[in-house]
Formats: C-alpha cells, structure tokens, sequence
C-alpha cells in the first residue's frame, strides 16, 4: 500500500524534497531523475546517457554528462548527508541507501505531514522565565544548547503518541516512555518530560536546524507492538516503524493528528 502511495506521488515528493535541498538546474535534474522508480534500472552512465542532451546544454567541450551526473550526485549526497541520510561511509552504493532513506523513512514522514492539521496548540517551553512567559505563543525558534519542555494542550481526554523529527534527521517516539507516567491523559496541559522521569527537560544538543513533531491524539494508544512501555527510553524510529504508523491511521477517522515544527539557531553572543 505504501508503495503504491509513494509511485503516485512520486514526482511531488521528489519536487519538494529538491526545493528543501535547495537544488537548481542540473543538479536538480539529476536529483529527481537518479531517484525516480522509472530509472532504477539504468546505472549510473545509462542514465548519464539518458540524459545527455540536457546535461550537455550550455557546457563546456570538455565536459560530458557522466562528470556532471557525477559531480551532481556529490553535492546531492552531502546535501542528503546533513538532512539525515546516514550513508555508513560507503564509498558505494550511495544512490541506493539514499533511494531506501528517501523512500521507506522520510515518505512515510511525508504522508503523516500531510495527514495532520498544523497547530499552535503545542510547542516548545524554554526553561526559564526571561525566555518565555507562560501566556505567549510557543516560540518559532529556539537557541541551540536550550533547556526546553515540550507542551501538548490536549482538548478532551485520551492517549497520547509524540513523535519528533530532531535536527540530525533521526526520529524518535517520546511518548508514550519514560519521559511520560501514562499514555492516557486528561483534558488540560500535557508537559514532557512529566515529573517524576529520568530527565527534568531536553537540552537541544546537537546542530542548528529544523524540528517537527507530530502528535497522535485516540480514544486509545495505537495497537503497535513496538511502542515503548513506559520505563522505556524514547525509542529511535526506523522507517518500518514510520510505515506502520501511518498505515494504521490511514483511513480512520475516530483520532486528531496534529503537527508543529520550530527552527534550533545557533545562540546568539551575549553583549
């Protein structure tokens, strides 16, 4: 079923990944055209070939289209590398964990984006009251080395499921763990990590970048055999996980699914 999703979707996913990557011209072209399920069985010179006319227009005699394809996937692949695309430092075979990265990881993500309704009804608490006062909006950004709590209002009563997407590019389930004392709430201000677990806030270690969470809201928590228990650490998702996640809320309409991101800076100099 996800496969069948992600083929009639291709090219939108594809064409907004590119916009994020911030890629133009020929390096685009490449991006869309190596990653497209309609050109896994050329290699890399076959599709260099395939699309020697473009990549030959405007260039020098000395260039040829396999060292534009080349050069191309070079800049793509670190481009990939630092939204999260963990590469293991091969040397070879970059286009196909990047294909799989793409495809069975951040297409799932995509889908639950697209699912969920954008609100301002969670975010990010930094600690501390000269950064934030309690009757604010949650902030649209947040100094690198922080220490936040995050916030759910929930509106009636039910369970809880919270996802992040950190800056790294790794996803994790928060709740329900040991960063919350149940997966069922009342009716008010969910705050994590709640009193009583291991960690008193998050510290936003790291790099700079963009973080979004979604946020599951049910009658019940979600029949998935792999969410953490509640003295269990924030399980590190795999795109199997993000699969099954989506696959179970698709389609059903008895839940709320909400989605917020907010951007890490590096911190300013004191004056």
């Amino acid at each position: 079923m996800l496969e069948t999703s992600y083929k009639d979707n291709e090219m939108n996913f594809l064409e907004e990944i590119a916009n994020k990557l911030k890629l133009k011209d020929k390096t685009r072209l490449v991006f869309i055209e190596r990653l497209k399920t309609d050109n896994d069985h050329r290699n890399n010179p076959a599709l260099a070939t395939f699309l020697s006319q473009s990549l030959l227009e405007n260039t020098s005699q000395k260039a040829t289209s396999d060292i534009i394809l080349r050069d191309s996937l070079r800049t793509i692949f670190k481009k990939l590398e630092i939204e999260g695309c963990d590469f293991h430092g091969a040397t070879r075979d970059k286009v196909k964990i990047a294909k799989q990265w793409l495809r069975q990881i951040v297409y799932p993500w995509h889908l639950l984006k697209n699912m969920a309704t954008s609100t301002n009804k969670m975010g990010p608490v930094p600690q501390g009251a000269d950064i934030y006062k309690a009757d604010s909006d949650y902030p649209k950004t947040v100094p690198l080395g922080s220490e936040i709590k995050f916030e759910v209002r929930l509106e009636h009563p039910g369970s809880l499921t919270l996802l992040e997407k950190g800056t790294s590019g790794k996803f994790y389930c928060l709740s329900p763990s040991f960063l919350a004392t149940s997966s069922i709430f009342d009716a008010g201000i969910i705050s994590l990590p709640m009193e009583g677990a291991p960690v008193n806030y998050f510290q936003l270690n790291g790099k700079p970048g963009v973080e979004e969470i979604i946020a599951a809201i049910a009658s019940e928590p979600p029949k998935l055999d792999w969410l953490p228990k509640p003295d269990q650490p924030p399980l590190l998702l795999e795109g199997k996980h993000l699969q099954e996640f989506w696959a179970y809320f698709e389609g059903k309409s008895d839940f709320t699914l909400w989605y917020m991101h907010y951007q890490v800076e590096e911190a300013r100099a004191k004056q």
